[in-house]
């Protein structure tokens, strides 16, 4: 098998999308679930689902061959999301920037370059979980991503629901500012960009600021 997921098979695959979304910190505020739980409107085959995880991953070899999606998202940035067993990491130009999984970090991107992606739905939906907003920005962040969501197969009536439920798990208790000699950081826990509290990613922080600002001119 080979180990590079193609973006064509993940498109408008329901079985994917179904099983990325449950590894996000999203959640039903109203019902009080996770969202592992509330992507179960989605209703798919359990069985169906199951073996196509299994395959789909290659879980009898996934520690040694991870599979991975790969793309250019500019002339000078590229992104990687890596699926190991237990976790999904994800890189830009090769710098790691955050993981879902168990201790996961993540507000990494700020609405604004996420955005920079927002025509491509397939890249704005994979570099979703590494995104922090504020609550005012979710009416912004809400009616893309619900028309993203809308064009995967059997999510079209459900898109809204799931939509809110993404956001609730992005939001950030502290903003993103700009740092002296550095550029944008965050005081956020288990964001690769608090560079007071994890002053190892200091470096790579600068060199993906240098390149994420030249996205905005």
């Amino acid at each position: 098998m080979n180990n590079e997921i193609n973006i064509e098979e993940i498109r408008e695959n329901t079985f994917f999308w179904k099983f990325y979304l449950c590894w996000f910190r999203g959640f039903d505020d109203k019902e009080e679930i996770n969202i592992d739980e509330a992507v179960d409107v989605i209703e798919t085959n359990e069985t169906e689902f199951y073996n196509w995880e299994r395959l789909f991953f290659n879980h009898e070899s996934i520690e040694e061959n991870p599979r991975y999606i790969a793309g250019n998202l500019t002339d000078n940035l590229n992104f990687a999301v890596e699926f190991q067993e237990y976790e999904i990491n994800f890189f830009l130009n090769d710098i790691y920037i955050g993981n879902l999984g168990g201790h996961f970090e993540a507000w990494f991107l700020t609405l604004d370059e996420l955005l920079a992606f927002e025509k491509d739905p397939v890249f704005f939906l994979l570099l979703l979980p590494m995104t922090g907003i504020q609550e005012n920005q979710k009416s912004v962040l809400k009616s893309i991503l619900t028309k993203h969501l809308e064009a995967i197969p059997k999510f079209e009536s459900h898109s809204e629901y799931i939509a809110n439920c993404i956001l609730n798990g992005l939001i950030m208790d502290s903003s993103f500012q700009e740092t002296a000699e550095i550029g944008l950081t965050n005081n956020e826990n288990h964001s690769v960009r608090n560079v007071i509290k994890y002053p190892r990613y200091e470096e790579d922080v600068k060199q993906l600021n240098r390149i994420l600002l030249s996205l905005k001119k």
